[in-house]
């Protein structure tokens, strides 16, 4: 206890912790690791993108590219089980971090090569549901597994059993201000869109049965589609069933007094462009995973009318969610005059799936 009395004791002491103590100081410590800290993060992580198609991924791509603390390489598969295995190995070898897009072959074969130390993410959609691909990943090998939506989310730990804790949702995204653009006129009111028609699942018919009713109140009435046609798909137009379904459905509009209201629009990237004439967007699948083309239009200003598949209601507003038909166009009856979305509506997907938001999301995953 002299300390406490003793003042000269007391600071030659206090002298003596402090310059034992200032070595552990958080600014000495940091003038110590700066060099170590910085030889790090100077160190740029090599990150592979593997996929048999990286359209839904590709702004994060774009991202990445220029990104100083990223260099990036694409594994671009021809198939969902096809690929380039030389290129695929030179890939591997020199990754610090795999991202396959999509959970089919390319998660099983970089599950089952990936290297010790190396970190391996898998996004996965909606159609690795259908397949047995997810039964063959080495899932230990495997760091994350990024599901689209929550349904999808519950969906793969359901069939696949992959563990929660491997697993984890970000939303696809959507560049909000490349759709953030004016409309060409009133028409659009009567403008009625859908995008992406094969395979049959996408249900073309029902958009076509909305459209004629609404056609039958007011011969103003159009329904634009953009989408590849069947014929530019064999593989599609094997399938005896497909081919039915497309031959009659053809069959129907070519004989249908509104034929002439039924445009046929190019498949294209020009999407921006597209919507610009679009008043409505329509939904009309017997599931999606996530269906990026009414958000797109949400964005763009065009009402989205989503026919109910599950797990739609964890993506879109219910207020844009129908049961039937009948109720699709009994809304945009009761709309009728009105110039597509209010500008706060809008806000939604800009709010929720910017590619801002999800590219951080994104980022975040790849560097835990």
């Amino acid at each position: 206890m002299e300390i406490m009395y003793n003042r000269s004791l007391y600071r030659k002491t206090a002298k003596k912790v402090y310059e034992a103590s200032k070595y552990y100081t958080f600014s000495s410590a940091y003038q110590r690791l700066r060099p170590v800290l910085w030889n790090f993060y100077n160190e740029k992580i090599k990150l592979v993108f593997a996929g048999h198609d990286l359209k839904f991924i590709n702004m994060a791509i774009e991202y990445f590219k220029p990104h100083p603390g990223f260099e990036v390489k694409i594994d671009k598969w021809q198939g969902h089980n096809n690929h380039d295995e030389i290129k695929s190995k030179e890939c591997l070898n020199w990754a610090d971090v795999i991202f396959c897009e999509w959970g089919l072959g390319n998660a099983v074969w970089y599950s089952q090569n990936k290297k010790q130390g190396q970190r391996l993410i898998v996004r996965m959609h909606g159609q690795e549901r259908l397949t047995d691909y997810p039964n063959q990943f080495k899932m230990e090998n495997i760091n994350k597994v990024i599901a689209v939506s929550p349904f999808i989310f519950e969906k793969f730990h359901h069939l696949f059993q992959i563990p929660r804790e491997k697993m984890t949702m970000i939303y696809n995204l959507v560049d909000t201000n490349k759709f953030n653009k004016p409309k060409v006129n009133s028409q659009i009111q009567y403008n009625l869109g859908i995008c992406g028609v094969l395979p049959s699942l996408k249900r073309l018919d029902r958009a076509i049965n909305i459209f004629e009713r609404l056609w039958e109140t007011d011969n103003r009435y159009k329904l634009f589609v953009k989408s590849k046609m069947p014929k530019d798909l064999p593989w599609l137009m094997n399938r005896e069933s497909e081919k039915q379904y497309y031959e009659d459905l053809f069959e129907r509009i070519n004989k249908a007094p509104w034929k002439k209201n039924l445009v046929f629009d190019q498949h294209g990237s020009n999407m921006e462009e597209w919507f610009r004439k679009i008043g409505y967007i329509l939904s009309t699948s017997d599931f999606e995973s996530f269906h990026l083309a009414p958000m797109e239009g949400m964005s763009s200003g065009s009402v989205p009318l989503v026919l109910h598949w599950t797990g739609a209601e964890t993506i879109y507003p219910r207020e844009f969610l129908f049961e039937n038909e009948e109720q699709v166009v009994k809304a945009i009856l009761q709309r009728k005059g009105k110039m597509g979305l209010s500008e706060s509506m809008k806000k939604y997907p800009y709010e929720n799936f910017d590619k801002k938001i999800i590219i951080k999301k994104l980022e975040n995953c790849i560097l835990a």
